[in-house]
């Protein structure tokens, strides 16, 4: 049972290291600035829900998907593993990664009556790293309850999500520019410990010779 219990905390802290709500803030904020407070307002829920309509969707129909493109699970988990390496990195530095949001996305988004879908939903907070995740998740001989418990996992990021957009104003005057700075840091850290993770197991499915190695 505690076994169980430490795959599905590991599993959830994974989900917010690659949804990384905190991510949102300082985005949501630089782009939000504009937008008449009413329907400022209702941002927070709309992106919330479009990134767990999109993480379900991966999950449900992602394999069958990779089945159309011929696609293997080994090839999702080194290909998925290389894009959260490189956001990663690029958190570790403080960078916004082009993985997440291109600069063409962040003008077209400004542009844009609601930011709720893109870029906040996706690819922010929904990117490629945690679709990514999902598929390989539905991969596994999952029961019911695991099954259950892997999108229970994904609806409380994205309740946490909402939460952080909500009270984003109040984030960004807490923590300031050096505290987000931290947090986001800390995330890519994370992040690129899952990528290893990703990878490693990738190479071990398609090479398998490599597992008996040493």
């Amino acid at each position: 049972m505690n076994e169980v219990l430490f795959t599905y905390i590991a599993f959830i802290m994974s989900v917010f290291a690659m949804m990384n709500p905190l991510a949102a803030v300082p985005i949501f904020l630089s782009i939000s600035k504009d937008i008449p407070e009413a329907e400022r307002k209702k941002i927070p829920f709309k992106t919330a829900t479009a990134a767990f309509l999109i993480m379900l969707t991966a999950f449900v129909i992602g394999q069958a998907i990779l089945d159309l493109f011929s696609v293997g699970i080994p090839a999702l988990r080194l290909a998925g593993g290389m894009v959260l390496m490189a956001m990663g990195w690029t958190m570790l530095n403080v960078q916004t990664s082009r993985t997440k949001q291109t600069t063409e996305e962040a003008e077209e988004a400004v542009e844009k009556d609601s930011i709720a879908i893109i870029p906040l939903a996706i690819p922010i907070s929904a990117g490629p790293g945690a679709i990514s995740l999902m598929i390989i998740a539905a991969s596994y001989p999952n029961e019911i309850e695991g099954r259950v418990a892997i999108m229970f996992a994904v609806f409380l990021v994205c309740v946490l999500l909402w939460l952080f957009l909500r009270m984003a104003d109040r984030i960004g005057n807490f923590l300031g520019s050096t505290g987000l700075n931290i947090i986001t840091r800390l995330m890519g850290l994370l992040m690129l410990g899952v990528s290893i993770e990703f990878i490693t197991t990738g190479l071990i499915e398609k090479f398998p010779i490599l597992g008996q190695a040493g």
